[in-house]
């Protein structure tokens, strides 16, 4: 069954306590993952490409505002999944700064490729919401 685990950076450890072990090796960046991460509409969207190769384990998000090259395990999880078709995460929790987004991947023997890191400036307009349409509420 696949699971996801959607955590906010400041609710460490929960998100600790559910999180893949960590690496066996040091991480490798691989550049041609695809990772973005822009500010729209309120939200971070963070977007990559999926992996395919069957060694797949985990696909795991990191944000930081302290550090700018963010790794799993030593920074803050905020998503996880073993799902390889998820490829897109939508970062509610903003405030302001600028923020460091790097995308993880962690395989079953234990390698960890890494993403270049995405940096994000979020201001305080950025951090609002447009006002809600009829998409926004259910019947």
């Amino acid at each position: 069954m696949r699971r996801l685990l959607l955590t906010a950076s400041l609710l460490l450890a929960p998100a600790a306590a559910l999180a893949p072990a960590p690496p066996r090796r040091a991480p490798i960046e691989v550049s041609v993952m695809g990772f973005s991460a822009k500010v729209d509409d309120g939200r971070v969207v963070a977007t990559w490409k999926r992996y395919k190769r069957d060694d797949f384990s985990f696909y795991l998000l990191v944000k930081s505002a302290a550090d700018r090259t963010p790794v799993y395990p030593s920074a803050p999880l905020i998503f996880s999944t073993d799902a390889p078709g998820q490829t897109r995460f939508e970062d509610g929790l903003l405030s302001t700064g600028t923020w460091h987004y790097r995308l993880c991947i962690l395989t079953r023997f234990g390698d960890l490729w890494i993403s270049p890191v995405a940096s994000v400036s979020i201001d305080q307009a950025a951090v609002r919401r447009a006002a809600p349409t009829a998409a926004d509420f259910e019947d």
